[in-house]
């Protein structure tokens, strides 16, 4: 898989020197809404499964009934706490992003654990903000009403370096070898170059898409079905294609009441990533729980 997401994300930064601006986007639109949507579309199934001991939650009908009115209470509180809002979502995003790209190597038991993969997802995030800071500090604006200077975008990502680096080496150093340590370097890297070469919603969507989405799929196709080749994606996508039209049109009927709140095209798109994506986050994080 790390081959893969590599080439993939290779061909993708490739492909972006014959794309003007506007085709990125339109591009990233359609892999994120699609792919990237269809990733946590099978979260009922994984909530079945997550609360099976508890046999009145896991039904289909409690549980989507709770999971739709947790993205409207998340789509209320971005509206009337934006600016907490939109912190909690980075937050709690970056550590679902960095647990997914540790968790093969790391146990996610206890604080210290979580802290290191937050703060390596923060690193990740920090990487993008500054690679376009100026549009970054723009959308967070119109989002939550404050501005952050491109100063403090900057500081932000080295403090989350530093206690990265400081953790690692202090908890981890001694647990994987030289070949290990360079490819992690390596893959900051690549972020680096891709970031900073593509706009601002293409290379989000690349690491959106090949580094957590797709990773993420083959875990919930083995949580789920035991297996992560075609018959279990078809498996996946067989149960979970209702969830997923449900969201795109979800997205249409969110513009609709929103779109008077914000300015910019992207705050209406990230505001409803934010909306879908906490209730994803954590049935994601219990499901890691279940034996």
């Amino acid at each position: 898989m790390k081959n893969i997401k590599l080439i993939l994300t290779f061909f993708t930064l490739w492909l972006s020197v014959f794309f003007t601006d506007v085709l990125e986007d339109y591009i990233a639109y359609f892999f994120i809404l699609s792919l990237g949507i269809l990733h946590g579309a099978n979260d009922l199934g994984v909530g079945e499964k997550t609360l099976k001991k508890y046999p009145i939650l896991s039904k289909n009908w409690v549980m989507l009934l709770f999971y739709v009115l947790s993205i409207f209470v998340v789509a209320f509180l971005l509206m009337q706490f934006p600016s907490v809002t939109l912190a909690l979502f980075v937050l709690f995003s970056a550590y679902h992003f960095g647990e997914q790209h540790w968790e093969p190597y790391l146990s996610n038991a206890g604080y210290v654990s979580k802290i290191f993969m937050m703060s390596y997802g923060m690193v990740v995030f920090f990487l993008l903000f500054n690679a376009h800071s100026i549009l970054v500090t723009e959308i967070i604006a119109d989002i939550s009403g404050y501005w952050f200077s491109a100063s403090v975008l900057r500081a932000l990502l080295y403090v989350f370096i530093m206690i990265t680096l400081l953790i690692y080496t202090i908890r981890y150093y001694s647990k994987f070898d030289g070949s290990f340590k360079v490819r992690q370097l390596f893959y900051l890297l690549v972020f680096f170059v891709v970031f900073n070469s593509t706009t601002l919603l293409w290379a989000f969507a690349i690491y959106f898409i090949f580094w957590h989405s797709l990773p993420s799929l083959l875990d919930q196709m083995n949580f789920l079905y035991g297996r992560r080749d075609f018959k279990g994606f078809v498996m996946f996508v067989k149960s979970s294609w209702l969830y997923w039209a449900m969201a795109v049109l979800s997205l249409g009927i969110y513009f609709l009441i929103i779109q008077h709140y914000y300015t910019l095209e992207l705050s209406l798109f990230f505001a409803f990533l934010t909306a879908l994506t906490i209730p994803h986050i954590f049935l994601m994080y219990f499901s890691k729980k279940v034996d």
